[in-house]
């Protein structure tokens, strides 16, 4: 099944339709399809709680609700577009194999472990301990024992043999060719739910043959530029409220803030008339992406300097990446889909991303971290205080003497915590189905297995409590 649906995925088809449509409400978040002879077309997401299907006009298309299930069903071959509500969970049986979606993601699930799963821009396998990532930052590969990674860095092998290792100029020339691929290819096919479940669905279509097609250009994808300065008012806190993009946030040496943002479409010019970028400062300093018309098909990435006193708030992003350098502010940061990134900054850091990563470099105030997929990096931030993660590997690095307690946890990942060994901390760290290696870190042990050690580093102090199911613990020195 997985080679079938990993393989259709990268069909494309053209189908042409002229439209009558069919409604029906479900108010339920969980939602089974059925289809019988039923060959779509287009998936969309849209607002509500309607889903609605579009087929041609001498096609008799039925569509039968049972409770949480919906059937769609035809005499004969009928083709379709369909229209799914938001925010609602969707599952498709297949081959004996359920495959979850909505709008951000597809899961593929054989019996009751998660095998396939397409977000965040990739493609990601689970197979027993091991976990695949294919995406915008290359093939990334963990098990229990080793940490592989292919990227523009070169090629990077983390284990309890080699440390790490980065090629030099061939391997990153590779590294850096192979993130090309993945970037153009995967990562369009896993910001796009719609494609893959409607090449699922139609998968007896193709059993005669399957066409590939690679496209590395940017199709016909149109732009549109945003510019404008204002001066903040005194005490202005930013807020940007964007709605499916990039925020970029960095300081600058000037008095007034700059807003620089570039419209992307791949419709019409018609696309950019359903949105418009507000500037609002009667009461500090708030940007924001509104929407004029139903799902546009827009993306917005902001570019924004703001001036020292300007201090930095809320920033959030359905879908899209955060990144903050040398600001200052207590930062509420919060996209759906994209990574988190914030570098040499002051204040407080509360980042929440349903699917993508987050990093914090070398940060001055309390600090936390939550993401459901995707790895947490932490450097140079002793304020740091929480770190959890669902699908993803957890990275910690302490150069000094750390404010608070630290909790990390993942549920699917290693984690790796490198540390001046002549800090006094105390440690507790469990794993249900690998090991803890100390790497030559002494522990005062009152509690020591292969899977479990509690104790103190020197004479204890602040507590880091680390915890993960299926994942390796390793601590390392911290080279000075």
């Amino acid at each position: 099944m997985m080679k079938s649906i990993l393989v259709m995925i990268m069909i494309t088809a053209v189908l042409t339709l002229s439209a009558v449509t069919q409604d029906v409400f479900v108010n339920e978040k969980n939602v089974t399809l059925e289809f019988e002879n039923i060959h779509i077309k287009d998936i969309e997401f849209i607002d509500g709680n309607k889903i609605e299907i579009e087929h041609t006009k001498n096609t008799d298309v039925e569509i039968v609700k049972e409770k949480n299930k919906i059937i769609f069903k035809a005499d004969k071959t009928a083709k379709i577009n369909l229209l799914l509500p938001l925010e609602k969970i969707y599952t498709f049986f297949e081959d004996g194999g359920k495959i979850e979606f909505n709008e951000n993601r597809v899961t593929i699930i054989e019996g009751e472990e998660k095998v396939v799963e397409f977000r965040d821009g990739g493609l990601f396998v689970t197979d027993n301990d091991e976990t695949v990532e294919i995406s915008s930052e290359g093939i990334i590969v963990n098990d229990a024992d080793e940490h592989v990674e292919i990227s523009s860095r070169g090629i990077i092998v983390e284990s309890s043999d080699e440390n790490q290792h980065i090629t030099g100029f061939w391997g990153q020339l590779l590294g850096g060719a192979i993130n090309f691929i993945t970037r153009h290819s995967v990562g369009w096919i896993g910001n796009n739910p719609g494609f893959i479940i409607k090449h699922i669905i139609n998968d007896d279509d193709y059993a005669g043959g399957v066409k590939m097609n690679f496209d590395f250009s940017d199709g016909d994808k149109m732009t549109k530029e945003f510019h404008e300065t204002f001066n903040p008012i005194k005490g202005c806190k930013l807020n940007v409220l964007n709605i499916n993009g990039k925020v970029e946030i960095n300081s600058w040496k000037e008095d007034h803030i700059d807003i620089s943002a570039i419209l992307e479409t791949n419709k019409s010019e018609d696309e950019f008339d359903k949105i418009k970028i507000e500037v609002i400062d009667e009461d500090g300093c708030t940007i924001k992406t509104t929407t004029l018309e139903k799902n546009p098909k827009v993306s917005v990435n902001y570019e924004i300097k703001i001036p020292k006193s300007v201090k930095v708030s809320e920033i959030n992003s359905i879908n899209g990446t955060i990144l903050i350098i040398d600001c200052e502010g207590d930062m509420n940061l919060d996209t759906s889909n994209g990574r988190i990134e914030v570098f040499d900054s002051k204040g407080k850091f509360i980042a929440n991303s349903s699917n993508g990563g987050i990093e914090f470099v070398n940060l001055s105030g309390k600090a936390e971290a939550y993401t459901s997929n995707g790895k947490i990096r932490v450097v140079r931030t002793p304020g740091f205080k929480k770190g959890v993660t669902s699908n993803g590997k957890i990275t910690l690095e302490i150069e000094e003497k750390i404010k608070n307690d630290i909790y990390l946890s993942t549920s699917n990942g290693s984690i790796k915590i490198s540390l001046d060994p002549s800090l006094d901390l105390n440690v507790d760290a469990s794993t249900s189905n690998s090991s803890i290696d100390l790497n030559g870190i002494e522990i005062t042990t009152s509690k020591f297995s292969k899977d479990s050690v509690s104790g103190k580093i020197n004479r204890g102090g602040k507590k880091i409590t680390a915890n993960t199911s299926n994942g390796s613990i390793k601590f390392y020195k911290l080279e000075k």
